[in-house]
């Protein structure tokens, strides 16, 4: 597996497969210069990591989808 395929497989940034690479939470394999996650490693992490979406709270208020809410930015 390559660090891109990795990246995509975990949603975020090949800086940061490389970042947990160098701290060791995904395992990897040397091949010359280059470091290539292992697959088992990345879907493990990917497990572990894992935050479920729970249900809404009854309480809350939807957002506004007002169009005018981000007018201020547009000036």
């Amino acid at each position: 597996m390559t660090v891109k395929e990795a990246a995509k497989e975990l949603n975020c940034s090949i800086s940061f497969v490389y970042k947990m690479l160098r701290e060791g939470q995904i395992a990897y394999e040397r091949r010359g210069r280059r470091k290539l996650p292992v697959a088992s490693s990345v879907a493990e992490y990917r497990e572990q990591n894992l935050v479920d979406a729970g249900p809404a709270s009854p309480g809350a208020k939807p957002k506004s989808s007002s169009p005018y809410r981000y007018k201020h930015l547009f000036k």
